[in-house]
Formats: structure tokens, C-alpha cells, sequence
């Protein structure tokens, strides 16, 4: 171990322990090499960009001005949730703002004061062309770090926004997800593409300053980031190829390869053990402060998430059971209890030739997780569960209070197994949202109508099962807001083909919990009036501005096209306050790409106006009256003065 890595382990949080035991024998090497753990060491290159201010047009509504004027909502009080050891107690340092995945930030967000829309424009092209930036987190006022993905390549950036304009700091490449020009350029293809989630989306960045990041080629990536620089001599990777080729249950029969089960999230739990999971279905910990391997590696506890509860599972799906299935489910749990994932492949083909026959099915884990102090919440589009670390055993298990609850059925939640237009999976578009230390929140994949569901914490009991939007027109691929006793749930039901208008049902409900009767129920006349259609990206809420921000697509064309605007509305009556729109006019975005590539994805006319479509990204709160959010070829910022004149 050189002197420098002995510096910066003495200094780093538990959470970033494990890579302690990253240095052995092994050379310096890029990603998808064979060693277990190594230096992670890529080719310096230029990331093109460039910034660019949009047009803007600001609009008061009417509902709220005949009321109120042109003035804003109190704020609400701050909520105040569990605080992470590892994340930021100021910045967001996940996708959804924090682990407990609540969509609500304490920074103001922008204003129609002075309201502009910069567009930081990626001009990565050919084998590199990229742009979609969907996480955003913080180092400081000054520094964002997002992650530019492309079809193929992908590139972490550290930015500074003290300007305008912002300026790239530092960047470097990350493993892409390696997919092909012919693979994107069919609509089939295309939407197979923007269904998989893996690759960096469900990053993480630690409070010291360390990015983590699940490579597309299954591996975990730890970043450090010091005075706003990349440590390059610090960089390093896991390869957890092993752990997730032993859980998959990818098949020929399935015809898939096992490169399909990718890694799709990590995050640590409360004690700094690092968890993850992939599509299908792999449950892990990366040990942050036990044993290591004889390669001196940090040792991995993997399970496949198909053996948790699996005896309640299949005698709800599958009732009633065909012959040779009581000996399997025996069997089966006590794989489940022994942890030993090498028997997995075998009770895998038992399962299927017992219950599936020919059947494409398999249970995925597609969005990311949440993390409390006293568990792991993983959905998959199955069922919900709670799991945990047992230190003595040394095994993931599933939560004991949570064990006897799965009979009851409500745990394996209402699903059709149908890929609805709006979702990604066949199951639960949602990550997990913790409700303080009572509840979890979900909402399912019921046959015509969805639901919210929402379970207590300790024991999985259901609490309450809320009907979502209009039978036949209900799909929620994003997660549930969650303020204190209010949840807000946005309808994503008929969003297929990011590149397309996509004509949607929209829609967005609210829920209060009823302290008298236990249960939540739905605000009625909630929003008071307008059409709110959040089919991208998850609404979130602002406390400092009592905001519901929505991105949205506005309802009166120009030239034939729905612009995209962001829409702000008062979150205690649900009245639209203001909405901020960018906008390019013809020739003014100045893309680099040819006129082939911009017809094959966005279509003939309007280019200028479609690329503020931000195809699923998700937008974040920052300092300094901002709005992050993913775009076709970058990302954009809106961003205000603080107060109104």
C-alpha cells in the first residue's frame, strides 16, 4: 500500500472502508478487466460542451393572481427526516434528493423574478454522442456533479456554476452501457434502451466528496473528488461480475444473455455497508468493515431476491401448486436460509420446471432502493421487502418482523405482469418512499387500476390501498412525494417513446393521512384546477417556497409542437402559481450532430424546441433559486432572482 493511499484511508468515512482493501497485486487497468478489485485508470480526453442561454417566457396564472396577486405561498416547515451518516445534510446526494427517496428539498426553487433557463449543451457526437444528465448532486454552492449519458460512452463532470456561464472542472469516462448506433435507431430498439436503468443513474455521492457509481459492465466505481479536482491516483473499481452472474436468472430459455442483468443502484445503509442490486434480481453488500478476500478485496454477501419470502410468493402466484411443489419450497428455503447463492442455478431450474414452463418471467429489480437506520427497502416487480445486514451470520436477510406479514398477500402487491405504456418493468414503477419511521410507499401494478399502497414500516403491514387515476389510464413510473403526513403521486401512463409527443392521460393526486381513522385518503379537489401532466419526471417539492414544481409539457401548441415548461403550484391548495418556460426559436440551438441523426431521433421540424424534452430524467433542487434537469443533449438550469419586485 503506497503512502499516499494510507493518507486517505486514515481520513475517509466508513462508508468508503472497503476500498481499503481495494490494493493488491493487481496492475492498473481500466474498466471490465478480470481482476477482482483494482486501480480504476481510463484516458484522459476534452468533453465538449457549451453553454447556451434559452428564450424565456414567464406566465402568472390567473386562478392564483385573482386571489393572491403576483405573490408566493408561505413556506412550509422543514421536514425533518432521519439524516444519513454518509450523504449530505445539505445537498442532494441521490436521484430523489435523499435515502429515504421523499422528492422534497429545502432550497427555494426558481421565481418569475428575473426567471432564465441556461442549456448546457453536450457536444459529444459519433461513438460518444451523449447528453442526458438524469442526477445531479453538490459539492458545494459552487460545484455540481452529473454524469452525461449516450448510447454508448458516459462521462462523470464536475461543473462550476458560480458563473453563468458554467465551466467543466474535470471529467472522467465512466463504463457505458456499449449499445450500438443500429440498436437506438428503430423505435423497438430505442425503447428497450431508455427501459434499462443502468450504467450511473442511481449513483450516489458521499459527503467527503467520494462518487460511487454502478458501472453498465458490472462494476462499482468510487470517484474521489478533492478541491474540486478528480483523484486520479485514487480511482477504483470492484468487479462484481461474480456475485452477479451467480444470482442472475437470465437464460437461454429467456433469450437473453447474462450481460442483460446489469447493475442498477447502490447506496450505503446506516452502518456504511454498501448495497446494490441488478435487474434481475441480485441483492447485495459490499463488506465496508469485516473480512476481505484473498486477493484482498472487500468480500461480497450476495442473494438473489427471488428466495426472500419465496414460499408465500409462489403460493399466492401459482395456486394451486402442481406436484413436487412442497418438496422444491423446502428446498428452496433452505437455500434462502443457508445463503448459499451456488445452489441458486439449481433451484432456479427446478422453478421454472415446475411453474413456468416456457414462460418469460422473471423477477427484476428496475428502479433504485431506499435506505432508514433500521433497513434496506427493495421493491421488485414482485413484491416489497425490508432487508438488513446480520453482522453475527454475516448474511442479507429479510427483516424477522416482515416474515409472517407476506401471507397475507399484500406485500406481493397487485400486478398484472403487463408492461404498461408509462412503465419500464412489469411491476412497480416506483423506488420505495419512506414516510418518517412509520410507513413505506409504493404504488403497484394492478390489472386496468393502479394503487397506492402504503405499508407500516415494522412489520409490512398494509396501511392503506388508494386507487390511482382513471382505470385504464393509470401508470406511475415515478416515486411518491412524501412532506410530513402528505404523499403527491404524478401519472406517467402513456409516456413509451421518449423521442415521440407521447399523448398522455397525466393527472396528479394527493393524499393526507387520517390521524383518527389510521389511514390515508385522498384531497379532494386536489389540484384545485389545471391539467398537470408529470410524465417524465417526478414532481418535488420545495418547503422554503411551499412549491410543487412539475415538468410538463404546456397544452397550446406553437408551430404544431407542446413546449416544455416548468410548472409551479401552490402545494396546500394545489392553485397554479406560475410556470417558466425555455425556448429555442428555429436555427438558435446550434447542434453539432448531423441533420440525419437529429431526424432519427427527434423527427422532422421543431429541433430547437424539442431538445428541452428530458426523456425520464428527473430534476433536482440546488443553491441559489435552481432547477436542475436532464435534457436530450445536456441539461438545463432554470434559475431566478430571490425575491419578486
Amino acid at each position: 500500500m503506497d503512502q499516499s493511499t494510507l493518507s486517505w484511508t486514515r481520513h475517509s468515512k466508513s462508508v468508503v472502508g472497503f476500498f481499503i482493501l481495494f490494493v493488491c497485486a493487481c496492475a492498473s487497468r481500466g474498466p471490465g478487466a478480470d481482476e477482482p478489485c483494482s486501480t480504476y485508470s481510463v484516458d484522459d480526453k476534452v468533453f465538449e460542451f457549451k453553454p447556451q442561454l434559452a428564450n424565456v417566457e414567464v406566465k402568472w396564472f390567473e386562478e392564483w393572481t385573482s386571489r393572491y396577486g403576483e405573490t408566493l405561498p408561505e413556506p412550509l416547515p422543514p421536514q425533518k427526516n432521519w439524516q444519513h451518516p454518509i450523504l449530505s445534510d445539505r445537498y442532494a446526494g441521490t436521484m430523489h434528493e435523499d435515502s429515504f427517496a421523499t422528492d422534497v428539498s429545502h432550497f427555494p426553487g426558481p421565481i418569475p423574478a428575473n426567471a432564465k433557463v441556461g442549456y448546457f449543451h453536450v457536444l459529444e457526437k459519433g461513438k460518444h454522442l451523449s447528453g442526458m444528465a438524469p442526477l445531479y448532486t453538490f459539492l458545494d454552492d459552487q460545484t455540481v456533479v452529473t454524469i452525461s449519458f449516450g448510447r454508448d460512452a458516459a462521462t462523470l463532470i464536475v461543473i462550476d456554476i458560480s458563473g453563468p456561464p458554467p465551466r467543466v472542472i474535470d471529467s472522467v469516462s465512466i463504463p457505458g452501457r456499449g449499445n450500438k448506433m443500429r440498436e437506438v435507431a428503430g423505435t423497438k430498439g430505442r425503447i428497450a434502451v431508455f427501459r434499462d436503468t443502468s450504467g450511473g443513474a442511481y449513483s450516489y455521492l458521499a459527503s467527503n466528496g467520494d462518487v460511487y457509481v454502478p458501472g453498465a459492465n458490472d462494476t462499482i466505481v468510487r470517484i474521489p473528488i478533492r478541491d474540486r479536482r478528480v483523484v486520479r491516483d485514487e480511482m477504483v473499481y470492484l468487479n462484481l461480475g461474480i456475485a452477479v452472474g451467480k444470482g442472475t436468472v437470465v437464460e437461454e430459455i429467456l433469450n437473453k444473455k447474462p450481460k442483460d442483468n446489469k447493475l442498477t443502484a447502490i447506496m450505503p445503509d446506516a452502518n456504511g455497508r454498501v448495497w446494490f442490486t441488478s435487474k434481475y434480481g441480485v441483492v447485495g453488500v459490499i463488506d465496508t468493515l469485516g473480512q476481505k478476500t484473498e486477493d484482498g478485496c472487500p468480500k461480497i454477501y450476495a442473494a438473489a431476491i427471488q428466495l426472500f419470502a419465496a414460499e408465500a410468493k409462489i403460493r399466492q402466484l401459482f395456486s394451486p401448486l402442481p406436484e413436487g411443489a412442497e418438496e422444491f419450497l423446502a428446498d428452496a428455503k433452505k437455500a434462502q436460509a443457508d445463503q448459499d447463492i451456488d445452489e441458486f442455478p439449481d433451484i432456479r431450474k427446478r422453478f421454472r420446471e415446475l411453474f413456468l414452463g416456457e414462460s418469460d418471467f422473471a423477477e427484476q429489480i428496475q428502479n433504485s432502493f431506499s435506505v432508514g437506520p433500521d433497513g434496506v427497502y427493495i421493491v421488485s416487480n414482485i413484491a416489497l421487502y425490508k432487508l438488513r445486514f446480520n453482522d453475527e451470520s454475516e448474511k442479507v436477510e429479510l427483516d424477522p418482523n416482515w416474515n409472517g406479514t407476506y401471507s397475507k398477500g399484500d406485500l406481493t402487491y397487485d400486478n398484472d405482469h403487463k408492461i404498461k405504456p408509462g412503465h419500464l418493468n412489469d411491476g412497480s414503477g416506483t423506488t420505495p418512499t419512506l414516510i418518517g419511521d412509520r410507513f413505506v410507499a409504493i404504488v403497484d401494478n394492478g390489472p386496468e387500476q393502479v394503487h397506492l399502497n402504503v405499508f407500516r414500516q415494522n412489520d409490512g403491514a398494509l396501511v392503506s390501498k388508494l386507487p390511482l387515476f382513471e382505470a385504464g389510464k393509470g401508470a406511475v413510473e415515478n416515486s411518491v412525494v412524501a412532506y410530513k403526513d402528505h404523499l403527491i403521486v404524478g401519472n406517467t401512463y402513456g409516456y413509451v417513446d421518449p423521442f415521440k409527443e407521447n399523448a398522455t392521460a397525466g393527472g396528479i393526486m394527493r393524499f393526507d393521512f387520517d390521524h383518527e381513522a389510521g389511514v390515508y385518503k385522498v384531497v379532494a379537489g386536489w389540484p384545485a384546477t389545471g391539467h398537470f401532466d408529470a410524465k417524465t419526471a417526478t414532481p418535488k417539492l420545495s418547503t422554503a417556497r411551499g412549491l410543487i414544481y412539475v415538468y410538463q409539457r404546456d397544452e397550446e401548441p406553437v408551430n404544431g409542437h407542446h413546449d416544455w415548461m416548468l410548472t409551479a403550484l401552490d402545494f396546500r391548495t394545489g392553485w397554479r402559481v406560475f410556470r417558466i418556460k425555455g425556448y429555442f426559436n428555429e436555427g438558435e440551438f446550434d447542434d453539432n450532430v448531423t441533420r440525419i441523426v437529429e431526424r432519427a431521433a427527434l423527427g422532422k421540424g421543431n429541433y430547437d424546441r424539442k431538445v428541452f424534452n428530458n426523456i425520464w430524467g428527473t430534476f433536482t433542487f440546488g443553491p441559489d433559486n435552481t432547477v436542475y434537469l436532464g435534457a436530450y443533449r445536456g441539461f438545463m438550469r432554470f434559475w431566478s432572482d430571490d425575491e419578486l419586485p
